[in-house]
């Protein structure tokens, strides 16, 4: 009975032994990744960081290529490792002495803005006046939005859900999250 048991045991273990192994070098194959991500997670984020902080193109670092700006933005990839080890990332930034957006900061807005404001305040139902409310009394001038009713609106408002552009609206400067 002893022979058959660890005949059975041998079998057992030899059918095993291939999925014990991965498993067991498992964490040390992760780790070698994230190890060479953190490198090239570091490299790349470093050349976006000195791009944007020097406004010109720094010099590219070893395993990391620079593509050609799409609308002003520039994407820096690089790589470290070989192999099963090897691991890419990609970080996009831009150089604010390039941007060519007419000074929006690259924002687009739903409608354009008014030429000229009445010193009536939108109602709450149409904060901005576009939903009808400027139609309706055409014969004034635009309403005064929402977010534009005090400096601390606007300077609480977020620029991404305004639908046109309130930049330095009032003469209260530029919008900290332009």
């Amino acid at each position: 009975m002893n022979l058959v048991s660890t005949m059975v045991g041998l079998s057992v273990m030899a059918t095993a032994a291939p999925a014990v192994l991965e498993m067991s070098t498992a964490p040390i194959v992760a780790q070698k990744r994230a190890d060479n991500l953190t490198a090239a997670e570091a490299r790349a984020v470093t050349y976006a960081g000195k791009a944007e902080a020097t406004g010109e193109l720094p010099s590219i670092p070893n395993g990391c290529a620079v593509s050609d700006p799409e609308d002003s933005v520039y994407t820096v990839t690089c790589t470290q490792g070989s192999g099963q080890f090897s691991s890419a990332i990609s970080r996009s930034f831009r150089i604010i002495s390039e941007i060519e957006d007419g000074g929006s900061g690259g924002r687009t807005f739903m409608y354009p803005t008014p030429a000229q404001h009445s010193g009536h305040q939108c109602p709450t139902y149409d904060s901005f006046g576009v939903s009808g409310y400027n139609d309706d009394w055409s014969n004034m001038r635009a309403c005064i939005p929402t977010v534009a009713w005090t400096k601390s609106a606007y300077l609480a408002s977020n620029p991404d859900f305004w639908l046109y552009d309130l930049q330095n609206w009032n003469g209260w400067g530029n919008h900290p999250d332009y």
